[in-house]
């Protein structure tokens, strides 16, 4: 079984939250990830797994769109999230914002923003979190990190 496969199997009946750099991928249709981003984003879309995201990365999504303007890539974005049945997006709230900055007090190299969408991870009972960012070590969570890069390099090496 291949590596994203397995991961994919993995996350069936669970609860996962995206951070925004799966989705950045997959709207960029970036060469490194897309592939890999649009098979985790499918099987969300199929009902697999429960798929989260917050509003941060609603919002970081965005930005491109309205810096350049472009009412279709605009009307893409926000059709993109309001589908229904598809992916919850979560508010962060204050207590999400005191996790988050206790977590960026221990994390030292961890930026508050990731920081945010990991609490939110924990606070919506999130079992894996998908992003390509690294350093979540020396934070004490049940939630199980899938870095995007270390799975494709592991594809890559394993020829899966």
């Amino acid at each position: 079984m291949g590596v994203l496969k397995a991961a994919l199997a993995k996350l069936r009946g669970q609860r996962v939250y995206m951070d925004t750099n799966t989705l950045v991928y997959f709207f960029d249709r970036n060469p490194a990830y897309f592939t890999a981003v649009a098979e985790i984003i499918q099987a969300c879309d199929r009902g697999e797994f429960f798929g989260f995201t917050g509003d941060a990365a609603v919002c970081e999504l965005m930005v491109h769109p309205y810096q350049t303007r472009n009412p279709a890539e605009i009307a893409r974005g926000k059709a993109f999230f309001a589908r229904p049945n598809f992916m919850t997006v979560l508010p962060h709230t204050t207590a999400i914002f005191d996790t988050a900055s206790q977590f960026r007090a221990t994390g030292k190299s961890l930026k508050l923003i990731d920081a945010l969408h990991y609490a939110t991870a924990i606070g919506a009972g999130c079992q894996f979190f998908i992003t390509n960012d690294k350093d979540f070590s020396g934070i004490k969570a049940d939630v199980e990190v899938i870095n995007l890069k270390t799975m494709i390099e592991a594809k890559a090496q394993f020829g899966a």
